[in-house]
């Protein structure tokens, strides 16, 4: 059978409304912040670390945020900030909530002109700054007041706040920076609940150890977690709806 001779055919891309803008190939670079990936790499690397060789004292920790057999198990141990598990812990948190807070300032527009990855740095330091202030002050007034229990019982409260959002906020960072089928306000809100619903439970914690405690004012517990605990998120929300509007 011989074959056909297409030398000479006319090209199926000739007579057609299409223009031709450049007859050699061009590369396709497209724009990424690879600040965020290298970034949420680190975090993986930590969380997997954390699974694979620490697995037991992720179990205890996750499950002492909301049961308070396991909490009180940490204390026993004196589980400190030395710690390497805290440490990677502690590291996780500051990570994965400095992104979600840049990437929700960079989506809203609030800090136009920053770079997010210099964004994240700025807000990492704050984030390390206010709850290392946070941890002092509750061990200051443990100190003046003579609760000196009750304030390492509320320490470790927030410790492990602070240990278990960075956790559960991981999903969402990465599905705000690669899952772009869905709409970003999608897992910002997932944020928003996840972050909520562990407020929440902290300040309970908080006010069911002051309330437990015969040592502790009623009205000076009342005073702290109006002006140190809910103060700052009204005031943060405030900002945020009058950002948004």
């Amino acid at each position: 059978m011989s074959s056909i001779d297409t030398s000479k055919t006319e090209s199926l891309f000739h007579h057609n409304l299409l223009q031709v803008r450049k007859e050699t190939p061009q590369l396709h670079i497209t724009k990424y912040d690879y600040g965020v990936a290298s970034i949420l790499f680190f975090a993986y690397l930590l969380f997997v670390w954390l699974y694979a060789i620490n697995r037991k004292r992720l179990n205890q920790v996750i499950k002492a945020f909301y049961v308070n057999r396991y909490a009180n198990q940490l204390a026993r141990e004196e589980v400190s900030i030395g710690n390497r598990v805290t440490i990677f812990l502690s590291t996780l948190f500051v990570l994965t909530f400095a992104l979600f807070v840049s990437q929700v300032a960079n989506y809203y527009g609030f800090f136009i002109g920053d770079n997010q990855f210099i964004l994240f740095i700025k807000v990492a330091l704050i984030i390390i700054a206010a709850y290392g202030l946070k941890m002092l002050s509750v061990r200051i007034f443990g100190f003046i007041f003579q609760t000196q229990k009750e304030a390492n019982d509320y320490a470790m409260t927030v410790f492990l706040f602070c240990n278990t959002l960075g956790l559960f906020m991981l999903p969402v960072v990465v599905c705000l920076a690669f899952v772009k089928q869905a709409p970003s306000e999608l897992f910002i809100y997932c944020g928003y609940i996840i972050f909520g619903s562990f407020l929440c439970i902290r300040l309970l914690r908080g006010l069911i150890i002051g309330l437990n405690s015969i040592r502790i004012s009623k009205f000076y517990l009342f005073l702290y977690l109006c002006t140190l605990e809910i103060l700052p998120f009204v005031i943060m929300v405030k900002l945020f709806l009058l950002k948004t509007r």
